[in-house]
């Protein structure tokens, strides 16, 4: 004789609610490795329940409620293996800029950080002569006491491809920093955001001080608006880390830092191709005449724009089609 409905629902639904605990962890990136055998026997006894519920209590509330529990146990488990090129085509259409999105708050923090170092940096060298012997390396000062920009002569020694690789690994290591730093609970993220800045603020000062501001502007305005916005975003990522450890909120400490962790590797790998990009144009256009200064700040202000365009808008349209499917079928 098969037990009565209540009776059924009673004795297995402590099984059924631990298994819907284990399907919300796994959606949110905190499953363990160690509980995926736990998940995968509670499974199958929500499986047999469904078989049960199928045969005893056709239609009713529990067999409904088992059919859409096993059906997002199964996603979770048998999910199928994902192709290479898809799964790097849908990060850009969709992760990379999503992710950035919700991090807005942190990029948003690591610009104010970096133009914070700018201002103090430019201020130094204009207000105190002698800041610049503080601020600048010496080898730039020396160029721009010459009446000429250090980097004039860097394609006439250095092939562009040997100038751009140098630069897109320099770059490289400024962005991995400014990120890996934030394990020192952001205090390295701060303090790479505002020397960067600092630095960027006093060379500039010293050119506009000693009649190079041309030349400053020429230089940098091809790369600087992309290379600053992808030293921004890694300084956000960065942030984040050194929040997850100062203030993990209801989760352990390693367990935030795990999860604020993927979040923000999402931000400093997105930005790779774009890093090499613009490290190549650092390379082959800025430095030199051989482009006018108008067609390097228009190419600059146009990449940018391409750049934050793509950041905030891609995905989007998806993204609040998908939020809207519960709330229409809850009505």
């Amino acid at each position: 004789m098969a037990p009565s409905l209540p009776g059924f629902v009673s004795r297995r639904r402590p099984d059924w609610d631990a298994l819907a605990g284990l399907l919300t962890r796994q959606r949110s990136g905190t499953l363990r490795l160690e509980e995926l055998r736990t998940l995968d026997a509670l499974y199958r006894r929500a499986a047999a329940d469904l078989a049960h519920a199928q045969t005893f209590f056709p239609g009713t509330d529990a067999h409904r409620f088992l059919n859409q529990l096993c059906g997002q146990a199964y996603s979770a488990i048998y999910q199928p293996p994902r192709e290479r090129w898809a799964a790097v085509r849908d990060f850009y259409r969709r992760d990379f800029p999503a992710t950035l999105r919700r991090e807005l708050r942190f990029v948003g923090v690591s610009a104010a950080l970096l133009g914070l170092g700018i201002l103090l940096g430019a201020l130094v060298v204009l207000l105190e002569p002698r800041g610049a012997e503080l601020l600048v390396p010496e080898r730039v000062r020396a160029s721009i006491s010459a009446g000429r920009m250090w980097t004039d002569d860097l394609l006439s020694v250095t092939p562009p491809h040997t100038v751009a690789s140098r630069i897109a690994t320099n770059n490289l290591s400024v962005t991995l920093f400014a990120f890996a730093s934030g394990l020192l609970l952001g205090l390295g993220t701060l303090y790479t955001l505002i020397n960067n800045g600092v630095q960027i603020g006093a060379i500039g000062a010293l050119c506009l001080r000693d009649g190079l501001a041309h030349g400053f502007f020429d230089f940098i305005s091809a790369h600087g608006p992309v290379e600053l916005s992808i030293i921004v975003i890694a300084g956000g990522a960065g942030l984040m880390v050194g929040q997850a450890l100062i203030d993990p909120g209801e989760l352990p400490r390693g367990q935030a830092l795990a999860q604020r962790g993927r979040e923000a590797v999402k931000l400093v790998l997105g930005c790779a191709p774009f890093l090499a990009f613009i490290g190549c144009v650092e390379g082959f256009v800025s430095p030199g005449s051989l482009f006018p200064t108008w067609a390097k700040a228009a190419l600059g202000l146009s990449l940018g724009a391409l750049l934050w365009s793509y950041l905030l808008r891609t995905g989007r349209t998806a993204a609040v089609a998908t939020e809207a499917v519960p709330a229409d079928s809850a009505s």
